[in-house]
């Protein structure tokens, strides 16, 4: 008995640490509003307020964290999916422009809206469902050869091992890689700690302020935290785990055909984020008693969320990642695919931004087909 406990404390662990991930995630981001969509929104009125802060925040906590348990010798981010010695430039470009457009028509990312769902909005739950059926769709179903093919149209030979920026500019300029680790991971995180004073700043030092920083610092420890369980507490040589950290498009497609093949499935550390992530919004709005039922008001609506979730799951996988898996976890890593991702899906989102401030919207009328007008309001 006491030898199947020792065998088993691995996964025990893994198990244990992707729920507290999920949990913690689901707590901190329902209570925060964690939003990359909605930091965008206030930079495009030209005022970095709370959301801004705390994704700023979120971002220098996750690279310094995983930058400092990899040089610790904790982890080898090289087993890592997003420091892969291929850079598949199309496919991770078109992915994340695809993803920020789809960000704006669903508002919000995967990890916002299962947030949301355990709050009772169902407009939240056609999102997800629609984004696990083309995520898990382009990684293994009928979209894969078409994700196969844009994977290849333009691979980038790299001279390293791996796509870590650092790595590649050593093999350029001759410098030491460590020293570049430094010097890039000091200047990325002084420019996100400017970004943070000016927003208390603008937010007049106001406690609000403080809470949305102190939730930004706690969602970026979890990246790390990620790692460790995933490479430290969850390792195992006779049944390897990946190296992975918290992403949610691929594992929300996992929990989907987990629900539906339970029996012959084996849960693993992204189906219980994603699980963690429900668990904890929902013991939350429990709490604050603010649990309602949200849906649809137009078949417009309707319409512009089916596409969101479908841009994000087949852009998501075409990223390697969300605003969460490239944009904190990927970027933590240095890696020059996920810099290249986050940056796609910050220009789609702006893009689809933009369209909206125009006055564009959706509109499917009784009869007759869809089409883009002018909004009246």
């Amino acid at each position: 008995m006491l030898e199947k406990l020792i065998e088993a404390e691995p996964r025990v662990l893994l198990l244990s640490g992707a729920l507290a991930v999920g949990v913690l995630f689901g707590l901190l981001g329902r209570a925060s509003g964690f939003c990359l969509r909605s930091a965008l929104v206030e930079f495009r009125l030209a005022r970095p307020g709370y959301r801004a802060l705390s994704w700023a925040a979120a971002l220098a906590t996750a690279l310094l964290g995983t930058q400092a348990l990899a040089r610790s010798g904790q982890i080898d981010l090289s087993w890592s999916l997003y420091l892969t010695p291929e850079l598949s430039f199309v496919s991770i470009l078109l992915g994340g422009l695809l993803f920020g457009l789809g960000m704006v028509l669903a508002r919000g990312c995967g990890g916002r809206h299962l947030v949301l769902a355990s709050g009772g909005n169902l407009r939240s739950w056609l999102v997800l469902t629609t984004l696990a059926l083309f995520a898990y769709a382009t990684l293994r179903g009928i979209l894969a050869p078409l994700r196969l093919l844009l994977e290849d149209l333009l691979q980038v030979p790299l001279v390293t091992a791996d796509q870590a920026v650092p790595s590649l500019l050593a093999a350029q300029t001759g410098f030491e890689t460590g020293a570049l680790e430094i010097a890039i991971v000091g200047l990325v995180v002084s420019g996100l700690a400017l970004l943070v004073l000016q927003g208390l700043r603008a937010e007049a030092w106001r406690s609000a302020a403080w809470g949305q920083l102190a939730a930004g610092v706690g969602i970026g420890l979890l990246v790390p935290f990620a790692w460790f369980v995933t490479g430290v507490l969850g390792a195992d040589d006779f049944d390897p785990v990946p190296l992975e950290a918290v992403t949610f498009t691929a594992p929300v497609g996992d929990a989907l055909q987990y629900l539906m093949t339970y029996t012959g499935a084996t849960l693993d550390f992204g189906v219980l984020v994603v699980g963690g992530v429900l668990l904890g919004a929902a013991v939350l709005v429990a709490l604050r008693r603010d649990a309602r039922l949200e849906g649809f008001s137009t078949a417009g609506q309707l319409l512009r969320y089916l596409l969101g979730g479908a841009l994000m799951g087949f852009g998501g996988v075409l990223a390697l990642g969300c605003t969460i898996g490239a944009g904190l976890s990927g970027v933590s890593t240095l890696s020059l695919g996920s810099l290249i991702a986050l940056a796609a899906i910050v220009a789609g989102a702006r893009l689809a931004l933009l369209v909206e401030a125009r006055g564009f919207r959706v509109q499917v009328p009784s009869f007759g087909r869809n089409r883009w007008s002018p909004s009246k309001s």
